[in-house]
């Protein structure tokens, strides 16, 4: 299983390069700053680039209890391949009063893949949501102080989930049921960054819902679709499926200051509306529509860092981050196992010239994110855990 440690999109950015994903929304000391808080560009001075690279190694594998658990199989298959997070951002100044920027990241995604005869097969075998952005933005800076950013969200969904499909009452083997959709949507945000001073600033940025149309087909074979799908054939039906995904709205602030030692501290916050999170409606064969209802909490997110200047261009960094609960244990699904995270980070930053490189190692603890889906006739019941619910990433980014 994994959760893009992204925890943007859904809740904190893992897109800074920094320990824990701190120095958020006023840092603003390089090209990353294009998406997370546009009016940071104005301290950017001609043109920047960031290259970023996050591996993220989950230990993390699902036990089902099987004392309460009505149906066989026992535990999921466990893939906990790495995987890799890019990310790209760029800013230009164009004059003394505008800055132009650009990012193109994967900001936030979710995933499982537990293989097709564990116990809770009849509830999810597979299940992928992945966001990719595109954001362009421009600063404005009005005075010494206060700077002001735009920016716009381009935002591609791409969602697929499979099961098996019990067929009671018969000899025949399992179904299988899959839905593969995407879509392209479209939001924006607002920022500000007011410096008080050389050495201390604020910022905040107000980022939009981005709602989806996720277009796809859902796919039935080996059993029958439900009568109001209106399926055709036999054996192998199939339905159009539109699902409205909704990536929630978010209000995030920071602050950045400097000692006169030199060392710095940073702390952020965030909350996202999580609460709105895929509870859009879901349209079927063009007339059916049904409109979920909501099972998840808005997110509150807060981190801190602090980092200690070593000479030769050298800077030691440490942080932590936790994010709340986005779903009560009761209401937890199969497919989407979230729960708090904490996290701590250390890392390193190499100045030489116009050129950075960051290199920083996360420790997070995912939570065990137990879930208990009730007796259902068809599906059964499954409960179980989590085990290890541990993940560490390393980011490293090139600045110049």
């Amino acid at each position: 299983m994994f959760v893009c440690l992204l925890l943007t999109g859904v809740s904190m950015p893992a897109l800074a390069s920094s320990p824990a994903n701190t120095g958020l929304f006023a840092t603003a000391n390089t090209a990353e700053t294009a998406y997370l808080n546009p009016a940071g560009m104005t301290r950017l001075e001609g043109s920047h680039k960031t290259l970023q690279g996050i591996l993220v190694y989950s230990f993390a594998e699902f036990e089902v209890d099987e004392d309460q658990t009505s149906v066989d199989g026992g535990d999921p298959d466990t893939d906990n391949s790495p995987i890799i997070i890019p990310g790209f951002y760029y800013t230009r100044q164009l004059n003394d009063e505008w800055w132009f920027g650009i990012s193109a990241n994967i900001p936030s995604g979710f995933g499982s893949d537990y293989g097709d005869d564990w116990a809770g097969r009849y509830y999810s075998d597979q299940y992928t949501l992945v966001y990719v952005g595109l954001n362009p933005s421009l600063a404005y800076r009005l005075n010494d102080k206060w700077s002001l950013g735009l920016g716009a969200n381009i935002n591609y969904t791409y969602s697929l989930s499979e099961n098996s499909v019990n067929t009671p009452g018969s000899d025949t083997p399992d179904g299988r049921a899959e839905f593969e959709g995407d879509g392209f949507a479209f939001g924006g945000s607002v920022s500000a960054l007011y410096e008080l001073n050389d050495r201390t600033r604020f910022g905040i940025v107000y980022s939009s819902e981005v709602s989806t149309d996720v277009d796809g087909e859902l796919k039935v074979k080996g059993a029958s679709l439900p009568p109001q799908l209106n399926a055709v054939g036999s054996g192998n039906q199939k339905a159009d499926i539109t699902v409205e995904n909704i990536l929630p709205q978010r209000l995030q602030a920071g602050l950045y200051h400097e000692f006169s030692s030199g060392n710095y501290l940073t702390i952020d916050g965030a909350w996202i509306d999580f609460s709105e999170f895929a509870t859009g409606a879901v349209t079927i064969q063009d007339s059916v529509e049904v409109a979920p209802e909501g099972i998840y909490d808005d997110i509150w997110a807060i981190n801190a860092g602090y980092g200690v200047p070593l000479g030769n261009g050298r800077t030691l960094k440490f942080g932590a981050l936790y994010v709340s609960n986005a779903v009560n244990d009761e209401n937890r699904t199969l497919s989407l196992r979230l729960d708090s995270i904490w996290g701590v980070g250390t890392g390193m930053s190499f100045e030489k010239g116009d050129r950075l490189l960051d290199m920083n190692l996360n420790l997070y603890y995912l939570g065990k994110a137990p879930v208990d889906t009730g007796f259902n006739p068809v599906q059964g019941r499954v409960v179980g855990e989590t085990s290890n619910p541990w993940a560490v990433a390393l980011d490293v980014a090139w600045h110049w």
